[in-house]
């Protein structure tokens, strides 16, 4: 699918989400790589986000997220993955224990089985060798 179109495809997404309350970017417009302005055009809707580096597509993100916004809205406003938003938004201490790893020490979104995907790949692979150990010794 065409930018276009794909942008044409979404705009209605964006013609019924409500307008929240974006924070106002920093006295600089540029900093740390980051153009504030873009970002804030980019949480209102007005700057399409291929036109954002990761590192602006990231701030728009827990702007939005700070804004009470909901992950699906800033994953379809953005083009981003919802599982990437709610990383971000770990990352920046914006969720709940509930939604957040079970594992001591590990702060990460929760994936499956209230595990981040790491911990939760290395706990399958764990219980894969538990079962091939358990099959060998049979």
């Amino acid at each position: 699918m065409s930018g276009s179109k794909y942008y044409a495809a979404i705009q209605g997404a964006h013609a019924v989400a409500p307008q929240h309350r974006i924070p106002m970017p920093p006295v600089k417009t540029y900093s740390k790589g980051i153009d504030w302005i873009a970002v804030e055009r980019a949480a209102r809707g007005e700057l399409r986000s291929d036109a954002l580096t990761p590192a602006e597509t990231r701030e728009a993100a827990l702007w939005l997220a700070k804004a009470g916004v909901a992950r699906k809205a800033i994953s379809i406003q953005l083009c981003v993955y919802e599982r990437l938003v709610k990383e971000w938004a770990a990352e920046e201490g914006l969720l709940s224990d509930a939604d957040l790893c079970s594992r001591p020490k590990c702060r990460r979104a929760s994936a499956a089985r209230g595990l981040c995907a790491a911990c939760y790949s290395q706990q399958r692979i764990l219980e894969r060798q538990q079962k091939a150990a358990l099959a060998v010794a049979a």
